[in-house]
């Protein structure tokens, strides 16, 4: 099934929707292609489904904050 819509662009999106234009694409093949890999970029179904995964995951989200405030920090 498919479904019609329409979409209001900003400057931004308008500009990043030119760019992905110019690689060949059609404008509605290039906003399916946005939608659908943004919904699978969101699907939280592989960590909550594997806990070693979570785990890790946390474990490198803690080792860049850690690296962000060490090397972010202003001198004294």
């Amino acid at each position: 099934m498919s479904k019609a819509i329409t979409v209001w662009l900003d400057d931004e999106a308008d500009t990043a929707l030119s760019l992905i234009v110019s690689t060949g694409l059609a404008e509605s093949d290039a906003v399916h292609k946005a939608i659908v890999e943004t919904a699978a970029r969101t699907k939280p179904h592989a960590l909550v489904n594997d806990p070693d995964a979570l785990e890790r995951a946390l474990d490198k989200n803690h080792e860049l904050v850690a690296e962000t405030l060490v090397t972010q920090r202003p001198p004294r």
